[in-house]
């Protein structure tokens, strides 16, 4: 590609970061409400629901990821998974059997790991390296603000129609973020760039990068141990919560969700502003130094608007930790031609390290209360901290800071 992308792709860009993640997760959390509430089903029957469509996803994470860095008109992918997504939530509303459900969620987590490496790939293919940092930015500021939209909705369109009526406000949602990524010209998303290519005209050399460096295995710990202390504190908080508030735990749940994106919009337009002007290290570090303190504070807080005011520093630490990665894997991987494998790598630890938190947390919680539980947590993230502060070298080079050019993320073709 020699040319800027057209403002018409870079448009439809920023509609599929807004769409698309949500979508990706089918209806997310309110899943588990609908099987609890409207099917009545027991722990045993959800959880075994929730568990084998989890262990897909994190199968097939890696994969998804080298698909993506081997097939042409990557948008068009996303555009197919999501497609998929809609079939199996229509099915599962439809037909809301145990196995109609434990497909239907089996295929949907199989199918949104594609949407990820896919988004990133696209958005590298289009702007190139000069405008990553910016562009990892704004898509994390648009999907924060898409993530609110889908908290309002989904929470009021199960309010006011019904549980299954949640299913079909997905299954909407589907249809603009397919037209976004058929709106995305195949001419604007260079193939090689999408790989990691510095630029246009350069060799991938495979063997550059290896998933076993030791560089990309530290930030690889670190994102799982991240995400195994950071995942369940949110699910605690609503379970305190609701042993204060009752019925309206739903609707509190919501809150922390709405707080957390309001509060990572910011955040990630400003980490992407800044980026290129900084070395990475020293902002990752600032996005692993809250995790820890946010546990711990959590012990002090009681009251139901304490506990979610705390979710403040959840999205700063979402907002640093979902641009910075991908930031850093894209450094490791420059010119390998393993971007999206990498990716694939990073979202199937970061699912692993989610996973584990909720079990750990809750057996932990059960047998010796929240307070326990939060201190655990808080300590697994200063694990984090201390691994990364002290394992993990610097990514970026004096002279990509030196070569940056930001006009490479506005600038259009007509």
């Amino acid at each position: 590609m020699t040319t800027a992308p057209t403002r018409r792709s870079l448009r439809a860009l920023d509609a599929l970061a807004f769409f698309a993640p949500d979508i990706q997760g089918g209806v997310g959390p309110f899943l588990v409400v609908f099987m609890a509430g409207t099917l009545a089903w027991d722990p045993q029957r959800i959880g075994s629901v929730m568990f084998v469509s989890a262990l897909v996803g994190l199968a097939v994470q890696a994969p998804a990821g080298a698909l993506i860095d081997s097939v042409r008109r990557k948008p068009r992918w996303i555009a197919g998974a999501v497609a998929l997504i809609a079939l199996c939530l229509v099915a599962m509303a439809q037909w809301p059997l145990y196995g109609t459900i434990l497909a239907g969620q089996s295929l949907i987590g199989a199918a949104g790991t594609l949407v990820a490496p896919a988004l990133a790939a696209t958005s590298l293919g289009m702007v190139g390296r000069a405008g990553l940092d910016a562009r990892i930015g704004r898509n994390a500021a648009i999907t924060a603000a898409g993530t609110v939209l889908w908290a309002l909705g989904t929470g009021w369109v199960g309010h006011a129609f019904g549980p299954r009526a949640m299913f079909f406000y997905a299954v909407a949602m589907a249809l603009p973020t397919i037209a976004a990524a058929l709106l995305i010209r195949d001419r604007d998303v260079d193939p090689r760039l999408a790989r990691g290519a510095d630029a246009p005209s350069d060799d991938l050399t495979p063997g550059t990068v290896r998933w076993h460096d030791r560089r990309l295995v530290v930030l690889l710990a670190c994102a799982f141990l991240f995400h195994l202390a950071n995942a369940a504190m949110l699910t605690l908080v609503a379970q305190k919560v609701g042993s204060r508030t009752g019925a309206a735990a739903t609707l509190w749940l919501s809150a922390g969700v709405i707080v957390t994106q309001l509060v990572t919009i910011p955040i990630a337009m400003a980490v992407g502003r800044w980026a290129p002007r900084l070395a990475r290290k020293p902002v990752f570090l600032v996005g692993f130094a809250v995790l820890p303190v946010r546990g711990l504070l959590y012990l002090l807080a009681d009251s139901p608007a304490a506990l979610l005011a705390l979710q403040v520093l959840d999205g700063i630490g979402a907002g640093i930790f979902g641009v910075m990665l991908t930031l850093m894997i894209g450094d490791l991987t420059r010119g390998s031609g393993r971007f999206n494998f990498a990716l694939g790598l990073g979202a199937a630890c970061v699912g692993l390290g989610a996973a584990l938190s909720n079990l750990l947390a809750g057996s932990i919680a059960h047998a010796a209360g929240y307070g326990t539980a939060f201190v655990v947590l808080a300590a697994i993230a200063a694990a984090a901290l201390a691994l990364f502060a002290l394992a993990m070298p610097e990514t970026r080079g004096r002279e990509a800071r030196a070569a940056h050019a930001p006009a490479a993320l506005t600038t259009a073709a007509p």
